[in-house]
């Protein structure tokens, strides 16, 4: 169904759309330029590491609790149903296939995934070790160390797992899509994956941390895009991120637990 301005579920899965894009996206990048210039602090995470056991607790329930409720399921899952659903009135199994989460051919979306898996690691080392060589100290460009001034690594590893899907779904799922549609499947791949790193760009304790993090996210996001396309399934994607995702936080809590 073509999207109709006049019609009211039409308009109200247009501002959800909006309000989600400037969420993700806008507002990360308004942030970041107001922090370059000067004009608002680097932006950190509440230090509640001091905090009484009872008060830690809380706060790591409430962040947790906002983090899969409304970014997870409200915005990154919510947000593409509620479009699919009010106006192109897709059906369940219409959405799913739209997505592009589909059993079907799932091996080979699996093997996709370690191919895609082992390239993110490949690239990211060898920015990491170019980094190394300029004498960049690249621990510090990480943001888990942000993470953990509010979650416990058990808080970490459901956020690290459940993320991704949610990602996936909006970026390499339903964004990739809609804009494949308009523009083809090249601007698509670009477009999606420069705006997935635009998203990563709030963790500005200090604004270069901000810059690697968009950055690498822009080109892991190339590199799931294109396995999405090359596989025609989403969960493709979904299992590459997922385990980028656990394994690297893993390594670094390995790296800090042997003073590496």
């Amino acid at each position: 169904m073509d999207f109709n301005f006049r019609k009211p579920s039409h308009l109200f899965a247009f501002i959800a759309l909006f309000l989600a894009i400037f969420l993700l996206i806008i507002y990360p990048l308004i942030q970041f330029i107001l922090t370059v210039l000067g004009i608002i602090p680097p932006l950190t995470f509440p230090d509640a590491t001091g905090s009484s056991a009872y008060y830690r607790l809380l706060y790591e329930i409430v962040a947790l609790f906002v983090q899969i409720v409304l970014v997870f399921m409200i915005i990154l899952l919510g947000v593409p149903i509620l479009w699919y659903s009010l106006v192109n009135r897709f059906s369940t199994k219409q959405i799913f296939a739209r997505l592009q989460l589909r059993l079907a051919g799932l091996k080979n979306a699996f093997l996709w995934s370690i191919v895609g898996v082992i390239l993110a690691f490949t690239i990211t080392l060898i920015i990491n070790f170019s980094l190394l060589l300029i004498g960049v100290d690249i621990q510090n460009l990480s943001n888990i160390q942000d993470l953990q001034q509010i979650f416990s690594v058990p808080s970490l590893y459901i956020m690290v797992a459940l993320q991704p899907i949610g990602e996936e779904i909006f970026f390499r799922g339903f964004l990739l899509d809609k804009i494949t549609i308009v523009r083809g499947k090249t601007v698509a791949i670009l477009l999606t994956s420069v705006l997935f790193g635009l998203s990563h760009m709030s963790y500005l304790r200090d604004y270069w941390v901000a810059v690697y993090t968009a950055g690498m996210a822009t080109i892991i996001g190339l590199i799931f895009a294109y396995i999405v396309v090359k596989t025609k399934n989403l969960y493709a994607s979904i299992f590459a991120h997922t385990a980028m995702n656990v394994i690297s936080l893993t390594i670094y809590l390995l790296d800090k637990s042997l003073g590496i």
